[in-house]
């Protein structure tokens, strides 16, 4: 099985700390942070969390650099995006914009502003061609890895989109149309897929297709006996509702670290386990409850009615959000649902260790079936218009110069003693005080460390344990004779 590492963070038992803003005494942007708990129970880190930690002037904001498509585009058809669902978007290393849809036998490129560039690909069954393409990644090399889950190919592609080899997919059935694929830095391709028996599977493949490694992530949600046998009809308008949007689903996500946070569709409530499964973080909200109001109630009555199913036969929940996704830098999106049927537009943004900052509005929408790329502070997606033709846009998230608290103030407000040990442990090294931007940070499948930064800069990194045997990265510059 799969290593991975934990990064639950505290390991101190019944440690419950009440993260707290000092309330300012200035101005109507001073309000009292909401409280947030933490507990480690059982090894297990969780986190309860009040209605969010941001002021108005922290709020993260979204700047819209371009959408284009639509009408648009012009009649070739191989200029343009065909569907809005069912899409993957990943952002290529010379900066251009790659997009595959399930349904279309081609990957579409444009410029980072949004100019056609290029499209290849065809439909068919030989080296390059695609019949229903899942999944885009770029690997070491700077080539684009295309999946094809359930053909049970990958068609490796060059930068200008030149085919170069096709090598076999180990496994041939999917947990979702579109899914994210990752490039791990040891050399391998980390894909999706879904076992007989309903389980998410995480799998690493060398590059000549063969299965290095598997871990089983999640169980997915069981279909409710009463629908199994149940065939929609196409004029059963609101049973297709029902059954798209108030049975439970499990919903994933794969995040930079390794972890996968995970939750189901009717409570709010993120789970974050290794990729074999093992619980490190729960994090619990309630600004969100998921009570079926009247409007759901009548739905669900119509729906069942055509489908001839009681009410007592099936549980449904009224849909809290539809999507996860992590960034690069651990802060988690969760989209929510506004209206049932409708995609989100609005995201709650949870830190890293599942503190709830606040909401996001993208100005956009994201389906759950696409994939959207997340590079840093940019988001580039596929997005429904009128009459759901397909948009391109790209945006740009703007924090707050203020922020939410960095984790050295929470550490001082909540565990005074901690933070100074921590403090006299890093005056006691003998290096420079200032403390360099680091551009990013991962771990292997293996937990080996490396950082991602400036050549020349003359970084280091070291795993460091405290008293208590929690690990921390220790990032620093050397003096001028140490390096």
């Amino acid at each position: 099985m799969l290593n991975a590492i934990n990064r639950s963070g505290r390991t101190r038992a019944n440690l419950s700390v009440a993260i707290a803003g000092l309330a300012a005494a200035c101005g109507g942007d001073a309000e009292r942070r909401v409280t947030a708990e933490v507990d480690t129970i059982g090894g297990v880190v969780v986190v309860r969390n009040g209605t969010g930690q941001w002021r108005e002037s922290e709020q993260w904001q979204v700047v819209e650099e371009f959408r284009v498509g639509g009408s648009q585009w012009g009649e070739n058809p191989d200029e343009e995006l065909s569907y809005s669902m069912n899409t993957s978007v990943t952002l290529g290393p010379n900066g251009q914009i790659f997009v595959v849809a399930t349904a279309t036998p081609r990957v579409v490129v444009f410029s980072g502003d949004g100019e056609f560039v290029r499209s290849f690909g065809r439909a068919g069954e030989g080296p390059g061609e695609f019949r229903n393409p899942s999944a885009l990644a770029w690997d070491g090399s700077d080539r684009l890895w295309v999946a094809e889950g359930m053909s049970g190919r990958y068609h490796v592609f060059d930068s200008t989109g030149t085919y170069q080899k096709s090598v076999p997919r180990p496994v041939h059935y999917l947990a979702r149309l579109q899914h994210p694929l990752v490039w791990d830095p040891a050399g391998a391709i980390v894909d999706e897929g879904v076992s007989d028996d309903a389980v998410v599977l995480y799998l690493r493949v060398d590059t000549l297709g063969q299965l290095v490694d598997t871990a089983a992530a999640i169980p997915m949600l069981a279909n409710p006996p009463a629908l199994r046998d149940v065939r929609t009809m196409p004029t059963w308008e609101s049973f297709s509702l029902v059954r798209a949007h108030y049975v439970p689903r499990r919903w994933w996500s794969l995040a930079p670290d390794g972890t996968v946070w995970s939750a189901v569709s009717g409570h709010l409530r993120l789970v974050q386990t290794t990729r074999s499964g093992d619980t490190l973080r729960i994090v619990e909200t309630s600004h969100r409850p998921a009570e079926l109001d009247a409007g759901d109630r009548a739905v669900i009555a119509e729906g069942l009615a055509e489908a001839g199913i009681s009410r007592g036969d099936i549980e449904l929940v009224r849909p809290v959000f539809d999507a996860i996704h992590v960034m690069d830098d651990g802060h988690i999106l969760v989209g929510i649902i506004e209206e049932v049927g409708e995609d989100p537009g609005t995201f709650d943004v949870f830190d890293p260790v599942g503190i709830f900052l606040g909401t996001l509005d993208l100005g956009f929408v994201i389906p759950d079936r696409n994939i959207p790329a997340l590079v840093g502070d940019t988001i580039i997606a596929v997005t429904p218009g009128d009459l759901d033709l397909p948009y391109l846009v790209r945006a740009t998230i703007k924090r707050s110069r203020s922020g939410s608290p960095p984790a050295d103030e929470i550490l001082r407000e909540t565990d005074p003693e901690m933070a100074e040990l921590q403090r006299r442990q890093t005056e006691a090294l003998d290096f420079h005080p200032e403390v360099p931007q680091v551009d990013a940070l991962r771990a292997t499948w293996q937990g080996t460390l490396w950082i991602l930064r400036t050549p020349g800069d003359g970084l280091a990194a070291w795993v460091k344990l405290d008293e208590l045997d929690v690990p921390a990265v220790i990032v620093r510059r050397p003096s001028t004779e140490v390096r």
